[in-house]
């Protein structure tokens, strides 16, 4: 449960805060669209949590459905890299 809720969390509150945030502006303004403007933050993340997800789905079945320590170093090195990217696209971007 734990395993699936690191994964989960993220991207629940990602689609729900942008789709519900984002119908709520439709319907206030009456246009079919809104544009979202995608920061280089949200895009690490995005495709960071979109990586990992889609490689423990291939890994975990591909293993008997046994996670072993090493995919869980993995697992907090990626996520240590994205933060650190993250950081970095922080730190350096043009205010």
């Amino acid at each position: 449960m734990g395993f699936s809720a690191c994964f989960g969390a993220p991207m629940l509150n990602i689609l729900l805060g942008v789709g519900i945030s984002g119908s709520l502006v439709i319907r206030s303004t009456g246009l079919s669209y809104y544009p979202i403007e995608f920061s280089t933050t949200l895009l690490v993340s995005s495709i960071g949590v979109l990586f990992l997800l889609v490689s423990t789905l291939v890994f975990v079945p591909l293993n008997g459905f046994w996670i072993t320590k090493r995919w869980g170093i993995f697992l907090i090195l990626s996520y240590v890299v994205i933060m650190a990217i993250n950081v970095g696209v922080e730190v350096t971007r043009e205010r």
